[in-house]
């Protein structure tokens, strides 16, 4: 029975170090993306639908997205949206937080629409955003990749105070 607890644990904290490594992988790119975007340029538009979209994929299954479409009021050109802001990240399907951010926006509700000036297709509606989803996320990947020093460090304090 001890063997398969140590299993489980060992399976547990390696999933943890995997989580803690891809989320310090990823957040640059996010960190990049959210700056880039806080100096980007925006046009007003006219929200014509709002909605939380869903996908289906093999590997996540089905997971959820705000979508929101309309028509800029300079040219009476048509756009969708489909990632609000960045330095927001889901946690499971996403269909609550896709439901609230689509929610947030009507139709008929004028808006800002920032795109890249190097790529004009790629627009977020929140240009600025807050910081406490990447600072929670990066708390909680080094917390689960110093875990294992942790246990090592017990582990460690255990052993000498058995021999003295």
């Amino acid at each position: 029975m001890k063997n398969i607890l140590e299993k489980i644990f060992g399976f547990i904290l390696l999933g943890g170090i995997l989580f803690g490594l891809f989320i310090l992988v990823t957040v640059p790119f996010e960190i990049y993306q959210k700056i880039s975007a806080e100096s980007w340029p925006s046009r007003k538009a006219i929200v014509t639908k709002s909605l939380a979209s869903s996908n289906r994929d093999r590997k996540q299954g089905v997971t959820w997205h705000p979508v929101l479409c309309g028509t800029y009021k300079d040219n009476g050109e048509e756009f969708c949206v489909g990632r609000f802001r960045y330095g927001g990240f889901r946690f499971g399907a996403g269909k609550k937080s896709a439901a609230e951010a689509a929610a947030k926006y009507s139709a008929g509700q004028e808006v800002d629409i920032y795109y890249s000036p190097d790529n004009p297709r790629k627009t977020v509606l929140e240009a600025r955003s807050s910081w406490n989803e990447i600072f929670i996320l990066v708390g909680l990947a080094i917390f689960f990749l110093l875990i294992p020093v942790f246990i090592w460090l017990f582990r460690k304090m255990h052993k000498s105070g058995k021999h003295q």
